[in-house]
């Protein structure tokens, strides 16, 4: 299996060089610590990048699809390489502990906390290949901003559906519905979906920002991405968000004691 990372940049806050770079840093150094293989971390990029050994494959990405530039990166690797395998995941979807490649069939993806595909963290095998072509194609014909609408509305086509096994949120667990998807999550979180400098999304995951008694986030990664990201807060920086603290606790009667196994101990 190979972990893919692919970096797009434009000039602008959110995908200029020197942000992507620092992401880069800090998704090389957490897989690496996580036990992957340097040959088998790839980072495509339209820009010249080297850390810790792992080098950047400089290609051409699209212009239009930004935050859809994982499908076109999958592409080129299944097209370019002998790849059967790929975990494709956003640059602040960071890895939290060790694990194997779950199991799936052509297409392995989580969901969001209502039946939505998350483009954020998808497994493809080579097999897939026709289905990624696909999709690869509406984006295009569409010059489609997002990639996300036209992943879920390629993927729960009949003819392909039968194909795609849908993960626990444990593959993905970001901030919308953040204490629904941890819950039903198997623990310990495998991929927590945040930006570190996003203060709301930093105090969910680390801090217990909706005050349900545990962090998503491994002792061991907030301690690479705080080698990144300087003066990020150890506290929250004003109280607990009420209607969200009532919301979680209601939530946690209605899910089943095997599935609320605590994550890591808040610190």
């Amino acid at each position: 299996m190979k972990n893919l990372l692919v970096a797009n940049q434009r000039d602008n806050k959110r995908y200029n060089q020197k942000a992507l770079e620092q992401m880069l840093k800090a998704q090389v150094e957490n897989s690496l610590d996580c036990g992957w293989n340097k040959e088998d971390i790839i980072i495509l990029s339209n820009f010249e990048f080297k850390h810790m050994g792992v080098k950047a494959n400089p290609i051409a990405l699209n212009e239009f699809c930004f935050t859809g530039s994982k499908v076109f990166g999958v592409k080129w690797l299944f097209e370019n390489t002998d790849t059967e395998v790929v975990w494709a995941h956003d640059l602040d979807a960071w890895q939290n502990v060790p694990f194997e490649c779950p199991d799936f069939k052509d297409i392995g993806v989580a969901c969001y906390s209502r039946p939505k595909f998350n483009g954020g963290s998808i497994f493809w095998r080579k097999t897939s290949k026709d289905i990624l072509d696909e999709v690869v194609k509406t984006l295009t014909e569409d010059k489609a901003n997002r990639e996300e609408p036209t992943l879920n509305k390629i993927l729960k086509l009949d003819k392909y559906i039968g194909r795609v096994t849908e993960l626990n949120n444990t593959f993905n667990v970001g901030c919308s519905g953040y204490v629904k998807r941890y819950y039903y999550s198997h623990k310990p979180i495998r991929v927590c979906h945040f930006h570190p400098y996003n203060r709301i999304a930093w105090e969910t995951h680390v801090l217990d920002r909706n005050d349900i008694g545990c962090s998503s986030v491994s002792i061991r990664l907030e301690r690479v991405i705080r080698k990144y990201y300087h003066k990020l807060p150890i506290k929250l920086k004003g109280d607990f968000n009420e209607k969200k603290r009532k919301e979680a606790k209601k939530l946690m009667r209605t899910v089943p004691e095997e599935d609320r196994a605590h994550g890591s101990d808040i610190k």
